[in-house]
């Protein structure tokens, strides 16, 4: 077996260390050490390594000499071959014309020039000093033996755990028990992993890695990973490929991805310790992938199902359109959800940021969604919602009023998290309502929500979070916004002003807005206006000689305070 006397580099988290791979395919690192003879080194292109080998050959010593390369070969190279066939060229140019036709390596026994090993780190392609003496003959004919018999070797394997595991998933077992017997089969640490990352199944096998440090490493690498995967989901459903990556210096992950007729599913990863990772590895985790793929469409299909009666059933609720209580309180209980809980309706909204593009809306939704299931998964919470135009509305179980902070930073927090994968600069409005009980109280903490987020992004703008109960005075004038006699009302007290303000460009709105901001104190008026009280005194009595109201009166503070309110809301 070789050896290596050079170590290779170790890499970094999330790093590809391996191409990717279908069906029974050997790489150079396994045929260098599985097949080459002792005192073996690699002394260029170790990024190769991973490179497919599809047989061994000696170079011809007469022309032509490449013409029999087809790709994929490990090219021996005897001793004085490349004088036999033209006096001038050099190992570093034969380096070059080899790598055009697409070979795994090159082996040679002798001498290695700083210009060849620089080719070779060039091409990726690993170049090979055998030990002295080494018999081209015998080990083009033993090299190639091994690749034929390793290749039949793993698709046997390959075969018979494919046949096991989708036995299992055919006969209905869940994701748990496939992973066991993957885990059993491989020896390695197996984890299934949905489409949006959350991991649906974990088993250690022979391994000593735990749950939680699997969840690590799946992290490392998660970026790099998910882009690969939705490259290559409709390769092959059957025979999933696989690739290899570093994901701390102690594991390497080796994962396939799980597909299905509507694209990623999500993927299979087995975990094997640096430098212990064969071939044997990921054919099996493509194996498990394909298993994988029947359970998880099935799933998937039963998931799309229930979720169908769910949207239907929250309609009826939302929209009123009740066919009967009775039996869509039977319904939603057989679905899992108690309607005699209480419940607070969450809406959340993405929004462009100030200055910002706008968005199409598919894409607002697929951010949305992702968001949402995030946040229902990081409370453990069964809920029910449904995407409405660019919001989504959620109905949110809320046992304890205390928590109803806590589970809106985490809608906030996740539909954030959600926003920043995709590089976008969106932010999210939430509008909240109240928590009530029943088919009826869901309804008007529905239209809590509406209206809290409606009244938010105007007073406020985008990207803040407007509670029902906190919207004060408010509430009263979206109520009445519609009425003509509300625009009425502001006009007669805060007209004059306003425009006495337009034509002399003066400030006695603004001064009128902090005097009653500073609880009708002229001195706290002055320190949020920053200018001198008596500023502020005068300026509070040109608004009585202007208006014709006496602001030492109480009602007529009380009307002025609201008429501001309501210039506020009208004018957002």
């Amino acid at each position: 077996m070789a050896t290596s006397s050079e170590p290779s580099p170790s890499g970094i988290a999330g790093e590809r260390t391996g191409a990717e791979r279908g069906m029974a395919t050997i790489p150079v690192g396994d045929v260098i050490r599985q097949s080459l003879p002792p005192g073996t080194r690699v002394v260029a292109g170790k990024s190769g390594l991973g490179r497919d080998v599809t047989w061994a050959t000696r170079l011809r010593p007469a022309p032509p000499a490449f013409e029999h390369l087809s790709g994929g070969e490990l090219v021996l190279l005897p001793p004085h071959v490349l004088e036999m066939l033209d006096e001038r060229l050099r190992l570093d140019e034969a380096i070059r014309q080899l790598a055009v036709f697409g070979i795994a390596a090159v082996a040679v026994a002798e001498t290695v020039s700083t210009a060849a090993k620089n080719a070779a780190n060039e091409y990726e392609l690993p170049l090979i000093v055998l030990p002295d003496g080494v018999d081209f003959g015998m080990l083009e004919r033993a090299t190639s033996r091994y690749i034929s018999e390793r290749r039949r070797d793993i698709q046997r394997r390959g075969q018979d755990a494919g046949r096991r595991l989708m036995e299992l998933a055919i006969g209905g077992e869940p994701l748990p028990s496939l992973a066991l017997e993957l885990a059993t089969l491989s020896r390695r640490a197996v984890v299934f992993e949905g489409r949006d990352g959350r991991v649906l199944a974990f088993q250690a096998g022979s391994s000593r890695l735990s749950g939680s440090e699997a969840e690590a490493l799946l992290l490392a690498t998660r970026g790099p990973v998910l882009s690969w995967l939705r490259s290559v989901a409709t390769t092959s459903l059957a025979e999933p490929p696989w690739a290899t990556w570093r994901a701390s210096p102690a594991w390497v992950r080796i994962v396939s991805p799980v597909s299905g007729r509507e694209g990623l599913l999500g993927s299979v990863t087995l975990f094997v310790g640096e430098g212990e990772e064969s071939v044997e590895d990921g054919v099996l985790a493509s194996r498990g992938a394909a298993a994988c793929a029947v359970t998880l469409s099935r799933e998937h299909a039963a998931d799309g199902a229930r979720r169908e009666i769910e949207l239907n059933v929250l309609d009826e609720i939302l929209d009123g359109a009740l066919r009967s209580e009775v039996s869509l309180l039977q319904q939603i209980k057989r679905l899992g959800h108690d309607l005699s809980r209480t419940y607070c309706t969450i809406i959340a909204r993405v929004d462009p940021a100030p200055g910002g593009p706008a968005r199409a809306r598919e894409g607002r939704w697929s951010v949305l969604e992702e968001g949402v299931h995030r946040a229902a998964r990081a409370r453990d919470a069964r809920i029910l919602w449904r995407v409405r135009n660019t919001s989504a509305e959620i109905v949110w179980p809320v046992d304890d009023e205390s928590d109803l902070d806590g589970i809106v930073d985490t809608i906030r927090d996740e539909l954030k998290g959600a926003i920043a994968l995709t590089a976008s600069t969106e932010v999210v409005s939430l509008g909240v309502g109240r928590v009530r009980s029943g088919l009826d109280g869901i309804r008007l903490s529905h239209q809590d929500a509406r209206q809290a987020l409606t009244i938010g992004r105007r007073l406020h703008g985008p990207g803040n979070v407007t509670t029902f109960e906190k919207l004060g005075v408010y509430r009263l004038i979206y109520a009445a916004e519609h009425l003509p006699e509300l625009r009425t009302f502001q006009d007669e007290a805060l007209g004059s002003l306003i425009a006495y303000d337009r034509d002399h460009g003066a400030e006695l709105v603004r001064t009128l807005e902090a005097f009653f901001a500073a609880n009708c104190s002229p001195k706290e008026a002055a320190t949020l206006l920053h200018v001198h009280r008596n500023t502020v005194l005068y300026r509070l009595e040109r608004i009585g000689d202007i208006s014709g109201l006496d602001l030492n009166a109480s009602d007529i503070r009380l009307r002025l305070h609201l008429a501001l309110h309501v210039r506020l809301a009208l004018s957002a």
